[in-house]
């Protein structure tokens, strides 16, 4: 008996010991579990369905959590009204205190203290956003957004420029904020987007959307030779615009700038590759040079074997049983005003019929609608190389005509067959003067 009662007392202390291991074990499961809840509730509640009382839960079960406290910040900050602002600064330092080396963190905070009036210490915060975190674009953003605002355009722009090459999709942006800061000072536009060859060439095309292609065209002719060349993707688009406003003397600078090569340059007066020898790449690349529609049951291609002159010509060979589009092979070339020129070309045909033949018209680039002179149609049949010959005078205003090859077509008849072959070669223009 008594060894029994010696086993019991050695036994009690053993199960208070196991009794507060569990109670410790649970206490400290509970703020585990609580931390846990309120850690996933701000993270997978949606921000944009805005649920105060659900971010204030999460803060209330996770205290310790940044993460809570970073999204009851940005609600109150979206849903209450802008006087309480310092509530949500208030949640954003919490966060920030507990997790001092997340840049997300200080980044909501500088924003939170800016809307509140606080433009030193969101300064401070959101540097320490871009020391974290510097190969990153947004913190350098939202510094440089805070310092034009204070009126520090110099320190703005730098980072508003490293942002933009972290992220290229800001870069339409920053070229706002110099367009706008720098409306009509040129020499700040340049300073603002900095000296790059590429930030160069893409603001010149920026300032050509803008309709302002003197100034777009100055920082375009800042680049050196290779810098125009690396940036000849910019170039067609500086080109198209130009030719879309109808600059076509200026297109012709830029495209001249960038030109593949000797025989893809562009003068004035001159018809690019006009008999077909230089193998030049024909389509919608070739700005300047024969843009060839492509169309089904016509074939349309360089042809080594017929030629007037040289080795090669253009033939179109037709296969149409009922209709086709009007076919458009053209040639956009610049000229000089209130000019008068003499243009000539061949043509050649095979077993040609049709109720409508290809006719070669010279237009108004400016004014397509205004045909300056127009050939008879190719003639039907069997015929060997005959010349065409036209002559017409610019406007007082031109820069550019187009020679277009194209198919009238048959009047009032819905179907219009065409069969055989037409041959074009030596095409050339010369002015009067």
């Amino acid at each position: 008996m008594p060894d029994q009662l010696m086993q019991l007392k050695a036994r009690a202390p053993l199960k208070v010991t196991m009794v507060l291991a569990v109670l410790l074990a649970i206490f400290a499961s509970w703020f585990v579990v609580r931390w846990y809840l309120g850690n996933t509730i701000a993270e997978y509640f949606s921000p944009e369905s805005r649920h105060l009382e659900t971010a204030q839960m999460a803060t209330a079960w996770a205290p310790k959590d940044p993460l809570p406290h970073w999204r009851l910040g940005n609600i109150i900050q979206t849903e209450l009204p802008p006087d309480q602002i310092s509530l949500s600064v208030a949640e954003y330092e919490k966060a920030v205190s507990l997790s001092p080396n997340d840049y997300r963190y200080w980044m909501a905070l500088g924003e939170a203290q800016e809307q509140a009036g606080d433009f030193e210490k969101a300064e401070r915060s959101l540097r320490q956003a871009v020391r974290l975190a510097p190969a990153y674009a947004f913190p350098h953003w939202l510094l440089g957004n805070l310092l034009l605002r204070t009126d520090r355009y110099s320190e703005g722009f730098a980072e508003l420029r490293t942002a933009s090459e972290a992220n290229p999709e800001l870069q339409q942006q920053l070229f706002n904020f110099a367009w706008q800061i720098n409306k009509d000072d040129f020499e700040a536009q340049k300073s603002a987007i900095g000296n790059t060859p590429e930030m160069r060439a893409q603001f010149s095309s920026y300032l050509a959307r803008r309709s302002r292609f003197d100034e777009g065209l100055r920082l375009w002719n800042s680049l050196t030779e290779s810098e125009k060349r690396e940036n000849r993707q910019v170039a067609d688009l500086i080109i198209a615009g130009l030719i879309n406003a109808k600059h076509f003397h200026q297109a012709m600078e830029v495209w001249n700038d960038v030109a593949p090569g000797p025989a893809y340059r562009v003068e004035q007066g001159k018809v690019v590759d006009g008999g077909f020898e230089g193998n030049l790449a024909h389509g919608p690349g070739a700005l300047f040079g024969w843009q060839v529609q492509s169309i089904s049951q016509l074939q349309i291609g360089i042809d080594a074997r017929v030629a007037h002159a040289g080795n090669n010509s253009l033939r179109l060979y037709f296969q149409v049983r009922s209709h086709i589009e009007n076919i458009d092979i053209s040639q956009l070339i610049p000229v000089a005003p209130n000019t008068e020129y003499d243009f000539e070309c061949y043509v050649q045909t095979e077993k040609l019929e049709s109720g409508s033949t290809p006719v070669v018209a010279i237009f108004d680039a400016a004014n397509e609608a205004n045909i300056l002179a127009s050939s008879a149609s190719a003639p039907s049949g069997n015929n060997n190389w005959q010349r065409i010959a036209l002559s017409f005078k610019t406007a007082t205003n031109a820069e550019a005509v187009k020679i277009r090859i194209y198919r009238p077509g048959c009047p009032d008849q819905p179907v219009c067959p065409i069969f055989g072959t037409v041959w074009y070669d030596d095409f050339d223009l010369k002015s009067k003067k």
